[in-house]
């Protein structure tokens, strides 16, 4: 026989490593992989090693290469980034625990990251030069700097990357090899001048009945299924039970402020929905308005793919300073930031400042905002994407995979932002056939995979083994967790090795 082809899996935390658990348990029937799995979390490890579903030529658990270091090499460090080309920093600021975001029990410091950081890029370059994977599975880079690092490497030394992405198409993804979906619009870009024109319209109607807010319903409803008081209870009387495994992500946690933070949290959220109910506006006036739409944060779309626009209030002075004196600046806050315990009240009373701005509730209709704006700015995402069917001008600050279209105005520097504006508002033609193209490419790539259900089914798995940690229950809610999503994870298997096949 001859020798078996490497994949390198990232078996990342909660849902992620069972989902690609699934997904290679269709690889493995071919018996022509080896498979090496990296794991974040003990309590993942301790049922990948022993679970028979899949057979690993070696598990490497992560956090060992950077737990008990105490120093860096700085000069290494540059060595590293100048070999591979990357932009360290630039990664570093991707994660949330090390800036602005999930620092509420430790702060962490120049040398802290460094440490963290040389570790995980040693650790990584040797496993790719040791191992030679054939294409490495993984979820989208961004959830942390450790899937990013790896990325970045894999992407440098010509490593095959394929992970799932959302493509804003209700219950389809698409598996990309890099984390902007370009294959979808390098084909729209190839073939746009010889297209058959006999092709169906399509306009805001589409688009509807895609109610792409199901999905945000299933992201929303992400839950390790604790419905009463009593579960919650008990399941967090067994957390503060249970030893806090050493990584970085739980630098600082005890058990004491756990709670004191959790009992913060929940006054905090109250008073920003209060603040929320009380001052958002839910009407929308009848006046010219370019709409704006909140990301949720923190995010990887945004840390990870727009990193010089991730801070959406300063963003939003921006545009308010570029728009027409007759337009106004609708900015609605995203419903999924309710998960993240809304934003602050300081950011919330900033945008609401901003003369020409009017802050939406989150709960006003996007579909409504959408047909009765002049247009949509926003930094990425599905916003965009179903403009475009109410045939309206889209301005983009960074990548997606719709952008190479005429209809929408791409920022490259922030000092064109008024100009570009203004061009979109007063020069934009819809193009018919250029949408039609472009919907008619989506489903040829787009595949049937409702991605954010499996991955809710695959959290209440990652909670079962948490919690219970018991082999025999992770084992059999597992079971039932592929033969449910059988069809869904054959359709990936044979998408990856077709896709492995191709020209990089």
């Amino acid at each position: 026989m001859s020798e078996k082809e490497t994949i390198l899996v990232w078996l990342d935390f909660d849902a992620y490593s069972y989902f690609h658990l699934g997904l290679i348990s269709k690889l493995s029937n071919l018996e022509k992989f080896d498979f090496i799995g990296i794991i974040t979390r003990k309590q993942d490890m301790k049922f990948f090693e022993n679970q028979k579903f899949v057979k690993f030529k070696k598990l490497f658990y992560y956090p060992d290469c950077y737990i008990k270091k105490s120093s860096f090499n700085i000069n290494n460090l540059k060595k590293i980034e100048e070999e591979f080309g990357l932009n360290i920093w630039l990664n570093i600021f991707s994660d949330r625990s090390f800036y602005k975001f999930w620092t509420d029990f430790h702060k962490f410091t120049y040398e802290e990251i460094l440490i963290i950081i040389e570790s995980s890029l040693l650790f990584f370059r040797d496993i790719l030069e040791k191992e030679k994977p054939k294409m490495i599975l993984m979820q989208t880079p961004g959830e942390n700097v450790s899937n990013v690092l790896l990325y970045e490497l894999a992407k440098k030394i010509n490593i095959q990357t394929f992970m799932p992405m959302d493509i804003h198409y209700k219950n389809h993804i698409h598996i990309s090899s890099n984390n902007k979906n370009t294959e979808i619009s390098n084909k729209l870009k190839i073939i746009e001048n010889d297209f058959e024109k006999s092709l169906p319209s399509y306009d805001k109607e589409f688009i509807k009945k895609q109610n792409y807010s199901d999905v945000l319903k299933t992201i929303s409803s992400f839950d390790p299924s604790m419905k009463s008081s009593s579960q919650k209870i008990k399941h967090y009387i067994r957390r503060m039970s249970n030893k806090l495994e050493p990584i970085y992500l739980n630098t600082g946690k005890t058990k004491l402020r756990l709670i004191q933070n959790r009992v913060h949290n929940n006054f905090e959220v109250k008073k920003r929905e209060r603040f929320l109910d009380k001052y958002a506006e839910k009407t929308l006036e009848n006046e010219k308005f370019i709409y704006f739409p909140l990301q949720s944060e923190p995010e990887a779309s945004i840390l990870m793919n727009t990193p010089f626009y991730s801070n959406q209030i300063n963003l939003i002075e921006v545009i308010a300073k570029s728009i027409p004196i007759n337009y106004s600046l609708y900015v609605k806050e995203h419903p999924l930031q309710k998960i993240k315990l809304w934003r602050s009240i300081d950011d919330y009373k900033k945008i609401k400042n901003i003369p020409n701005v009017r802050f939406l509730h989150p709960n006003v209709n996007a579909q409504e905002v959408l047909e009765k704006s002049q247009g949509v700015i926003s930094i990425s995402g599905a916003t965009g994407f179903e403009a475009l069917f109410h045939h309206k001008p889209v301005i983009l600050f960074g990548d997606e995979y719709y952008d190479k279209l005429s209809m929408v105005t791409k920022i490259e520097s922030i000092i064109d932002l008024p100009l570009k504006i203004k061009n979109a508002l007063t020069n934009f033609k819809f193009n018919d056939r250029e949408l039609s193209m472009f919907v008619k490419i989506l489903k040829e790539f787009a595949l049937p995979v409702p991605y954010y259900s499996i991955i809710k089914d695959g959290v209440s798995i990652s909670s079962i083994q948490r919690n219970e940690n018991n082999f025999n229950l992770t084992e059999s809610a597992f079971k039932k967790f592929i033969e449910k999503w059988e069809k869904e994870f054959t359709i990936l298997a044979k998408t990856i090795l077709q896709r492995s096949t191709e020209t990089n």
